[in-house]
């Protein structure tokens, strides 16, 4: 499974169409066995997504995405998990946990807010 996190320093970014740089993580039973750093240039949403997808993206963890771009991501099958703040290691955590959720702010981990 891959996960992608738009990051600013080691915090997720606030918004994936506006970051400048986004972790792919390769998880293996429950544990990260690769990552990789990917600089995003390109402000346009189609190349975002393409991305995602030629990387062969499962999730999107990120701040905050725009509805248009969160429905390209879900129409080629890339799950969404949006609206959460913290370091990028602690999500990861909380994901392999099956603990994070949409909405969710660190230390609020499997409360649901949206």
């Amino acid at each position: 499974m891959k996960i992608a996190i738009p990051r600013f320093g080691e915090e997720v970014g606030p918004c994936f169409g506006h970051s400048a740089t986004i972790t792919i993580f390769t998880i293996r039973r429950k544990k990260v066995i690769d990552h990789v750093d990917f600089s995003l240039q390109s402000q346009e949403a189609l190349d975002r997504v393409r991305l995602l997808r030629d990387q062969q993206v499962d999730v999107l963890i990120c701040g905050g995405l725009q509805d248009v771009l969160e429905e390209m991501l879900r129409s080629r099958g890339i799950e969404v998990i949006s609206w959460v703040t913290g370091k990028v290691d602690e999500l990861i955590e909380l994901f392999m946990q099956g603990r994070l959720k949409h909405g969710v702010a660190k230390g609020e981990a499997g409360e649901n807010h949206g």
